[in-house]
């Protein structure tokens, strides 16, 4: 058996086989949520005077054919005579024989609260996850065991978060996947192989003036996935005349992560960010690449509204 194949049966007894490696890698990673908290709090969505559109990608880079491989598009506007907000996300992400799609739809409420804006949201849409078992490199060339040919389950995924911000701070705790859906495919009863359980977050952050130029940003997400132990985020972000950001974060046995943002203009924005592998799987990953490139457009506020936002938005 050559190294390459043997890595690869490895990769895959790890991901399809392992019960709490499945639970995890039902939520796809984000690096940079701090630029785009919707993606795990709903209640983001259109909390500011900002529509936005964002397009992202995270790659893992491995020795072994079959990586993680995530796509998204993000859009968030607000509808402020309403006190709404709206929002879509598109995800793709593909690891090894597993390609998985997730369409789904914000919607937010917002009110003024204290020396900020409190923030309800809601999130509902589809999972689709298609499974291709003849991509898989196989020691035993039959096996009945392994399935053949390519299955697919769809379900249902729901979400819903708080979010309380001001010109200073920003909190919020979010649950997802509150259906708790189950699929079976159908010529491989033995196993409910998709399975979406509840997971929980908690999101914090404080800007500091450094200077007349400088911005500082401490944060952390607190992350409780079912099957597996409780995960935190912490961060620090240094912002320069609110157009130039560069950080560190650190997730708990997993990775060190170095973060760089730029303002191409006020409205296009792109950012970039490295994750250094410390967990186990360093053995097998040098790290992953995340890209995102955003574009918003600032809309004034009506009139008599007040406007809350962070110091910087996206």
């Amino acid at each position: 058996m050559t190294m390459s194949v043997r890595k690869s049966i490895i990769l895959i007894f790890v991901l399809l086989l392992s019960h709490k490696v499945i639970f995890s890698q039902q939520e796809v990673m984000y690096s940079q949520y701090m630029f785009d908290k919707m993606l795990v709090n709903p209640a983001f969505a259109g909390s500011s005077k900002w529509l936005v559109g964002s397009l992202k990608s995270r790659t893992s880079v491995m020795n072994i054919e079959g990586a993680p491989l995530s796509n998204f598009f993000t859009f968030q506007a607000p509808l402020q005579t309403k006190n709404v907000g709206v929002g879509i996300k598109v995800v793709q992400d593909k690891i090894s024989v597993i390609n998985s799609f997730n369409a789904s739809g914000f919607f937010s409420y917002h009110i003024g609260f204290g020396n900020g804006k409190l923030s309800f949201g809601l999130e509902g849409g589809m999972k689709n996850s298609i499974y291709n078992y003849d991509n898989l490199v196989k020691y035993d060339l039959v096996d009945d065991a392994i399935p053949v040919g390519e299955q697919s389950a769809i379900i249902p995924d729901a979400s819903a978060g708080v979010y309380y911000q001001t010109q200073e701070f920003y909190v919020g705790l979010s649950a997802n996947h509150l259906i708790n859906s189950k699929r079976t495919l159908l010529i491989y009863e033995r196993n409910n192989i998709q399975n979406m359980a509840p997971n929980f977050y908690a999101i914090g952050g404080y800007i500091f003036e450094i200077g007349r130029d400088g911005l500082l940003e401490p944060g952390f997400l607190i992350k409780y996935m079912h099957g597996i132990s409780l995960q935190v985020d912490a961060n620090l972000t240094f912002i320069y005349l609110e157009r130039f950001g560069f950080g560190l974060s650190y997730r708990s046995g997993d990775a060190i992560v170095a973060l760089l943002k730029f303002d191409i203009t006020k409205n296009i924005k792109i950012s970039y960010s490295y994750d250094y592998t410390i967990s186990g799987l360093s053995d097998y990953s040098s790290g992953a690449h995340e890209i995102s490139i955003s574009y918003g457009i600032e809309l004034r506020p009506p009139a008599a509204k007040k406007v809350v936002h962070p110091r910087y938005y996206f």
